[in-house]
This record gives C-alpha cells, sequence and structure tokens, in this order.
C-alpha cells in the first residue's frame, strides 16, 4: 500500500513484503521543481539499516542508487519511465532479491513485521527481559519456544503483505473514503504545445501567470476537468433541492416524535407508580405493622362478642342454644387473632 507522508505532496511512502517475508518500506522523494525540465525521484528504503548491491554503502540514507534510471536526471528523462512503473520495478526487485536487514530502527515498522519474523521475536524477547525480571524463569521459557519457532524456514508468500494503513489507524483518526470521481489522466509530458514555442515565449509563460492561465485553460485535460466539476456542482445542486423538498416531511416527522416521546414519558411515569404499588403489595409484610393490625382486630372482636352478649341478656335471654353457637363462633375470632399474634411475637424474639 502507498500513502503520502508529506503535506506538500513531495514524498510518498509504499509498504511491501520480501520473499523472506520481511517488510519494508521505500520512501520516494519528488523535488519540486519550478520549470518544465524533468525531475528525478529519489528512492530510500525508510526505518531499516541493510546492505544490497542497489544500497548505496557508508550511509545511514539508505538510499537506492543501483536502479539506473533514478541514478540521476539525465537517466530518468532517458528512460522514459513513470513514476509509478519505476516504484513497481524497484519493489519487485527488492521482493525477489531481500536485502540483507542488520538493523530496524523504526519502532512502526517493526510493529508491522510477521508475526513469525525474527525482529518481532527479538524485541518482544527485550521487553518482557526489561518488564518482567521478576518471572525471569518462565519468560526464557516462553523466549526459547519462540527462538525455536523463528528458526523454521519461510514459505514464499505465506502472508499478505500487512496494510500500512491499519498499522496506523491508532493513531490517525479513521476518515471516510474519498468520494469516486472519474479524472482524466494527466499528460506525462506537454511537448507538444511547448516544442513550438521559442525561449521568448517559454520564459513568459514562467514570469506572466496570466499567459500562463490561458495556456492551461487550452489544455483538453483542463476542459475535461471543468466538465467533470460542473457537471458534480449539477449533481450536488440536485441533492441540495431533494433534500429541501423533504424538509415539510423531515418537520411533520419530529413533531410526530415529540408528540409520541411525552406520551412516552408519560406511561413510563405511570408504568413506575403501578410498579411501585405492586412491590409494595408483594413485599414480606412488616411484623410491627401486622402485629398492630391483629392488635386492632382481637379487640375488634372481642367487643363484638360482648355486644352480642349484652345485647341477648337485654332481650330476655331467649333461645340459650343459639346464643351459645354464635357467641362461640364469635370469640373463636377474637382468640384466633390472640394466637396469631403471640406465634408472630415468638418470630421477633428469634
Amino acid at each position: 500500500s502507498t500513502r503520502r507522508v508529506s503535506s506538500d505532496d513531495t514524498t510518498y511512502d509504499t509498504v511491501f513484503q520480501t520473499t523472506q517475508g520481511d517488510t519494508l518500506i521505500i520512501r520516494v522523494h519528488v523535488p519540486l521543481s519550478s520549470s518544465f525540465a524533468s525531475f528525478c525521484p529519489a528512492m530510500t528504503l525508510a526505518g531499516v539499516r541493510v546492505r544490497h548491491d542497489w544500497v548505496e554503502d557508508g550511509g545511514r540514507s539508505m538510499r537506492i542508487t543501483g536502479y539506473e534510471p533514478i541514478q540521476d536526471e539525465q537517466h530518468w528523462k532517458k528512460s522514459g519511465l513513470s513514476l509509478g512503473q519505476a516504484v513497481h520495478a524497484v519493489v519487485q526487485h527488492l521482493q525477489l532479491n531481500p536485502p540483507e536487514i542488520l538493523e530496524i530502527t523504526d519502532a512502526g515498522l517493526r510493529a508491522i513485521q510477521p508475526k513469525n519474523s525474527r525482529f518481532r521475536t527479538i524485541t518482544a524477547t527485550n521487553d518482557s527481559n526489561t518488564h518482567e525480571s521478576g518471572n525471569s524463569s518462565s519468560n526464557n521459557n516462553n523466549h526459547h519456544h519462540q527462538g525455536r519457532s523463528s528458526n523454521h524456514p519461510r514459505q514464499s508468500g505465506s502472508a499478505a503483505p500487512p496494510s500500512y494503513h491499519a498499522t496506523l489507524q491508532q493513531r490517525t483518526p479513521q476518515l471516510p473514503p474519498p468520494p469516486d470521481v472519474p479524472l482524466p489522466l494527466i499528460p506525462r509530458d506537454f511537448d507538444s504545445i511547448l516544442q513550438e514555442k521559442t525561449r521568448e515565449e517559454l520564459e513568459t509563460l514562467l514570469s506572466d501567470e496570466l499567459e500562463f492561465l490561458s495556456l492551461v485553460h487550452r489544455l483538453d485535460v483542463f476542459g475535461e476537468i471543468q466538465q467533470i466539476a460542473s457537471s458534480k456542482a449539477d449533481e450536488t445542486s440536485q441533492l441540495a433541492q431533494e433534500n429541501l423538498a423533504k424538509e415539510d416531511t423531515l418537520k411533520s416527522l419530529l413533531t410526530e416524535v415529540g408528540r409520541l416521546q411525552a406520551s412516552l414519558q408519560s406511561k413510563v411515569e405511570r408504568f413506575q407508580a403501578l410498579e411501585r404499588k405492586q412491590d409494595a403489595l408483594c413485599a414480606p409484610p412488616d411484623i410491627k405493622s401486622t402485629l398492630r393490625q391483629l392488635k386492632e382486630a382481637k379487640k375488634q372482636a372481642f367487643d363484638a362478642s360482648e355486644e352480642f352478649a349484652e345485647e341477648w341478656v337485654e332481650d330476655g335471654a331467649q333461645n340459650v342454644d343459639q346464643f351459645v353457637k354464635e357467641f362461640i363462633a364469635q370469640r373463636k375470632v377474637h382468640h384466633e387473632r390472640a394466637a396469631k399474634m403471640e406465634i408472630l411475637e415468638q418470630q421477633g424474639t428469634r
């Protein structure tokens, strides 16, 4: 994968994996040019120290000098390659002819090495020895097992190259994908337009912005881009009009949602009140409250039986059998409630 690493569009990183399973990064630097002269891109291996016949010896820049088209500006112009073709050729050569890695100096590059890479194993061992010194015996067993695993020969192409964007996902906020706009191909050169101009006319183009813009506006590719921009502007305007047409519907839906929300809130409050009442009814009774109610009910039963006896005496004490039957029934209720009180009092003292 390829990503831009500079704000001025001059530096890009391309991540790839060699046939030995190591992950490397080629950093391509395209110098800014103030004229129409051709430029020569510079390629280096980033975040690593290696030994390879294409990589410059005797320095830490790790510049790739063995690929002839990028050795200087003259070779680059003579090759007629595009920048993408040159990067592809260098990546393919380094994949099939992997460099000897001496050291990985960048922590980010070390983190995206495959799990079975010897560089990840060494790093994990050093970190564990530093942070887990108290558990050295168990760590040594784990590191020894990892060391044996890393000695197995790697299989060529056994794993796909890791995504550079995925490794930076935790540090870089995830942005929405750019819109798919089919842009025309940018010409590699403008010789058909510039070769007929004199030196004075070329100098005028460089010094006079209006003349330069006039030339740009006459380019076919500029017209195509302007046509695409106009089409996208019309499309955006149409979408905006469609959104505005839905404004009344959205407002009515918003009002309906507000009404339903208020109704829901009222029903929730009613439900909560009923729920509290249910909890009170289903909750185990309080012994003191029950005893108090039984005491009042016992007294009521006693008073009712006494009142019944007094009324019988005042009426002339007739029908003794019927009186005894009803009096015993009322006094039975009194004694049942007294017995229940006694049982509850005994339970409360345990």
